[in-house]
């Protein structure tokens, strides 16, 4: 396995078209996964159908319209004999029922799962449940006889991938804080987690943030994290991606800040030196 080891340039200038990102939503409000109906009220007025994302097969009926708030969804797709929760069933307009895909509600609900695993999965305590929800996540897919799993949102390998390099530990994802009170971070793979702290220990990386000027250690790891992004993108890092950057990385810092950090190492190339080396692309295949 050989790495191209790219130039500042490459990692640092935008390019005149940027890349789209983000999850798709193909029938707009009318089609949701039904965890989510306490936010998505595009269907709270309409007869909606509780769909399996696998056959399409309509499993339950709103007739007054899905409720904002689902407390408790247990329900069974006879066809694939899967057992359906709100997180793995789909909320569909009924008028749209002739016209939707099972694929297309299948990528749904893996693009849902993969939202809800990177943004920070944590219990009603605050408290970080990765490994948990991994299993639950990779168990359902088996079932539905899906290709998906579990993915580190940064270098975007498979947890199998991950497994296969004798040189990455563990089988799931670490959960990288960026706060605890409130208590907000992000699933990231081992080695992922270790490139944006810069291999070393949170206190070394608070001094280090403090002799270069920056607010805290979040600041160095986020750059890196931009960087790193941009070098498994190829998508060199840009005002144009932060909206898109703080959403994925469920990022506490503010797009007005995360600007002010591209802006930074686009402007001051000896400090933005100190970002770039061989690790930031390290399991990237060329």
């Amino acid at each position: 396995m050989s790495y191209n080891v790219r130039s500042q340039q490459d990692l640092l200038v935008a390019p005149v078209e940027s890349a789209s990102y983000g999850v798709t939503r193909p029938y707009g409000d009318r089609a949701h996964v039904l965890v989510q109906s306490d936010i998505r009220t595009g269907l709270k007025d309409v007869p909606t159908a509780a769909c399996c994302p696998n056959c399409g097969n309509a499993v339950a009926v709103y007739g007054q319209g899905v409720p904002t708030a689902i407390p408790h969804f247990d329900s069974k797709c006879e066809q694939c004999d899967v057992d359906l929760r709100a997180w793995c069933t789909v909320a569909v307009d009924a008028a749209y029922l002739q016209i939707v895909k099972p694929s297309t509600l299948t990528e749904l609900v893996k693009q849902f799962w993969n939202s809800w695993l990177w943004s920070g999965i944590t219990n009603s305590k605050g408290e970080p449940r990765n490994n948990e929800y991994t299993s639950k996540l990779n168990k359902k897919a088996s079932e539905f006889g899906w290709s998906w799993e579990v993915s580190c949102p940064l270098c975007r390998r498979s947890v199998t991938d991950l497994m296969s390099d004798s040189a990455i530990a563990g089988d799931s994802l670490d959960y990288h804080h960026w706060r605890h009170e409130p208590d907000q971070g992000v699933c990231l793979c081992r080695e992922c987690h270790d490139i944006i702290g810069m291999d070393t220990y949170d206190t070394a990386l608070e001094s280090r943030a403090e002799k270069s000027g920056f607010n805290s250690r979040h600041d160095l790891q986020v750059i890196r994290l931009m960087l790193r992004e941009a070098a498994v993108t190829a998508s060199p890092v840009g005002p144009w991606r932060v909206s898109n950057i703080v959403d994925r990385y469920n990022l506490p810092q503010s797009i007005e800040h995360v600007e002010e950090l591209i802006q930074v190492i686009n402007t001051n190339e000896e400090l933005c030196e100190k970002f770039v080396d061989t690790r930031l692309f390290s399991g990237i295949i060329d």
